[in-house]
C-alpha cells in the first residue's frame, strides 16, 4: 500500500512536470505561428478559459474531490458524481452563457474577427470540457494518478502536435482554434468511453448534494479567485507606479518561481484527497501524522530548490530572460526567501479547507491580498523599488503560513524543526526506495 502511494505521488509531480513542458513548448511555437495580432486574441481567449476554468474547478471541482474522497459508500459516491455533473453543466450554463451571447450581440453590433472567435469557441470549449474535468476530479480523489497522466497528455501531446503543424506549414489563428478545441475534446472522449466521467450517474443527481457542494464550493472559489489576484497584484501596480519594463523585469524571476512551484502544486493535488479521507475517519492524531508528514516532506524538498535559486540567481535569469534582465537576479533571491517557505502556507490552505474550515482559507488569503496591495503601494509611491515590492511577498505569505496555522492550532502545531528532520527522512526514503507500483 505504501508503495502504491509513494507511486502515485510520484506520478502527481511527473503529470504536472510533463504538463507544464508541454506547455512551454506550445507556447513558442504559437509565438511563431501567430501574428502578433492573431497571438493577441488567441492569449485573450485563453485568459478567458483559464479563468472560467477556475471558477469551476473551486465551485464544483475543489467539493467534490473532497466529498468522494471522505466517502465509505458506493451509493452515496453515485450521488455526489451525478449530484456534480449536474451543478458543474448549470455553473458552466449560468459563466458561459451569458457571456457568449454578450460576445454574439456585440458580433452582430460591431462584426470583427476578434469577437466571433470569443463567441464561438468560448461555449464549445466550456461545454465539451466538462467530461474532462469531471474525469480528472474522480481520479483525482480516487488517486489514480497513473491514469490522470494519460488523460492530460492526450490533449497536452496533441496540441502540442496541431501547433507544430500549423507552425510548419503556414496557417493561422482559426486552424489554431480548432486544434485547441480539438485536443480538449480528446480526454472528454476517452473519459466518456471509459466511464471515468461518471455521466451515467446523473440521473442520481440530488438537491441535496447540489446544496452542499454550492455551500463548500462557494469558499474554495472565493479562494482561487483571491489566489489569482494575489498573483497579479504586484504586476498591475508596478505597471501603474512604474511603467510595462519594470513589469517586465519583474515577470523574469516571478516566471522561475512559478516552475519551481511545479512539485508543489503536484503534491497539493494528491494530498488533498487523502487528508480530506484521514480527516473524515474521525482518529485526530491520524490525521496531524498525515498532515505533518506531507507538510513537511513539501517543505524539505523546495528547500533546496530554494537554496539553488538564490545562490544561482545570475546564471538562472540570465538563461530565462537573457542579458538585459540580469538586474532581477536580486529579485529572485527575495522571491527565493519565501520560496523556502511556501509549502506551509499552501498546506496551511489545504488544511482548513480539508478541516472543513473554507471560510476561514478564504478570509486568509483575503487578509494576505490585502496586506500585499497595501504593502506595495507603499514601497512603490516612496522608493519605486522591485526588490522592495518582492519583498512584500515575504510579508504576505508569512502572514498566511501564521494565519493559517493559528485557525489549525487546535488539530496541528506549527513545528518547523520536527517539519525539518521528518521532511529530510521522508525525502531520503522516497529516493533510497524503488518507485514502482
Amino acid at each position: 500500500m505504501l508503495q502504491k502511494l509513494k507511486s502515485q505521488k510520484f506520478l502527481s509531480m511527473v503529470t504536472s512536470v510533463l504538463g507544464a513542458a508541454f506547455a512551454l513548448l506550445t507556447f513558442g511555437y504559437l509565438a511563431r505561428a501567430l501574428t502578433k495580432e492573431e497571438f493577441g486574441i488567441y492569449g485573450i481567449y485563453l485568459a478567458i478559459i483559464t479563468t472560467f476554468e477556475m471558477l469551476r474547478n473551486g465551485l464544483v471541482g475543489k467539493p467534490f474531490i473532497k466529498f468522494m474522497a471522505e466517502s465509505d459508500d458506493e451509493e452515496e459516491k453515485r450521488g455526489i458524481i451525478g449530484s456534480s455533473w449536474a451543478f458543474s453543466f448549470l455553473s458552466t450554463l449560468v459563466f458561459a452563457g451569458p457571456l457568449s451571447l454578450a460576445m454574439l450581440a456585440w458580433y452582430i453590433y460591431q462584426p470583427s474577427e476578434e469577437v466571433l472567435v470569443y463567441a464561438l469557441f468560448i461555449p464549445i470549449q466550456a461545454i465539451s470540457t466538462i467530461p474532462s474535468n469531471m474525469a480528472q476530479w474522480r481520479l483525482n480523489a480516487d488517486l489514480r494518478f497513473d491514469l490522470l497522466i494519460w488523460l492530460r497528455l492526450s490533449n497536452q501531446v496533441f496540441n502540442f502536435v496541431g501547433v507544430l503543424w500549423a507552425y510548419y506549414f503556414g496557417y493561422g489563428l482559426w486552424a489554431v482554434m480548432w486544434i485547441t478545441i480539438i485536443s480538449n475534446f480528446n480526454p472528454s472522449w476517452i473519459a466518456l468511453i471509459f466511464d471515468w466521467d461518471g455521466l451515467r450517474q446523473i440521473r442520481r443527481a440530488q438537491k441535496e448534494w447540489i446544496s452542499r457542494l454550492y455551500k463548500f464550493g462557494r469558499y474554495t472559489m472565493g479562494t482561487l479567485i483571491g489566489g489569482t489576484l494575489l498573483r497579479g497584484s504586484d504586476d498591475f501596480l508596478i505597471r501603474i507606479f512604474m511603467g510595462p519594463e519594470a513589469v517586465a523585469l519583474y515577470q523574469v524571476p516571478n516566471r522561475l518561481v512559478n516552475l519551481i512551484d511545479i512539485p508543489l502544486r503536484a503534491l497539493v493535488s494528491f494530498s488533498f484527497p487523502s487528508l480530506a479521507r484521514s480527516n473524515k475517519s474521525g482518529d485526530d492524531e491520524a490525521f496531524k501524522r498525515e498532515f505533518e508528514a506531507a507538510t513537511a516532506f513539501a517543505f524539505v524538498l523546495l528547500l533546496p530548490m530554494a537554496i539553488g535559486a538564490f545562490i544561482f540567481a545570475e546564471p538562472l535569469v540570465l538563461l530565462m530572460g537573457g542579458e538585459k534582465y540580469l538586474d532581477s537576479a536580486i529579485i529572485l533571491r527575495i522571491f527565493a526567501i519565501f520560496m523556502a517557505f511556501s509549502a506551509l502556507d499552501r498546506y496551511a490552505g489545504v488544511g482548513l479547507d480539508v478541516l472543513n474550515r473554507p471560510q476561514i482559507n478564504m478570509r486568509k488569503v483575503i487578509v494576505m491580498l490585502s496586506v500585499n496591495i497595501i504593502g506595495d503601494i507603499l514601497v512603490l509611491y516612496f522608493f519605486e523599488s522591485l526588490p522592495w515590492v518582492a519583498a512584500i511577498s515575504i510579508i504576505t505569505f508569512s502572514v498566511g503560513t501564521l494565519l493559517g496555522f493559528y485557525y489549525m492550532r487546535d488539530r496541528v502545531p506549527l513545528r518547523l524543526l520536527f517539519w525539518l528532520k521528518l521532511g529530510t527522512v521522508q525525502i531520503l526514503n522516497f529516493v533510497k526506495k524503488p518507485v514502482r507500483k
